[in-house]
């Protein structure tokens, strides 16, 4: 069962992929999968709101800002380049894996006994 699906995606989009996009967001959305499974394996059998709304936003960062900016500005034109976009990479940021964390059993768990 897959994490996210292009529905998924062009909801949080707001719009339908182009075929471009489709086929690019396709690749991208089993590498967010991939990521994500290497880290948090629960979730190939049990997905969730939270995993889909992470894969998307892995997806969505790579589809709505292709050149990777971070910064840019005007006067003398610079911009800075996100240095994992700058590898054309999807990624999976420390607040999305923070996300993912408390439905993956936190920092512990409690296992009752019958002492």
């Amino acid at each position: 069962m897959a994490l996210a699906t292009l529905t998924d995606l062009a909801d949080r989009l707001g719009r339908d992929l182009t075929s471009p996009e489709a086929r690019r967001a396709t690749a991208w959305l089993a590498d967010a999968e991939a990521l994500i499974l290497k880290r948090f394996p629960q979730y190939a059998t049990a997905p969730t709101a939270v995993s889909t709304k992470v894969a998307c936003a892995m997806v969505l960062r790579v589809l709505t800002n292709p050149d990777g900016k971070r910064q840019e500005s005007l006067d003398d034109y610079s911009y800075t380049v996100d240095s994992s976009r700058s590898r054309g990479e999807v990624y999976l940021s420390e607040d999305e894996a923070e996300e993912l964390r408390p439905a993956a059993g936190g920092a512990f768990s409690i296992v009752l006994g019958t002492s």
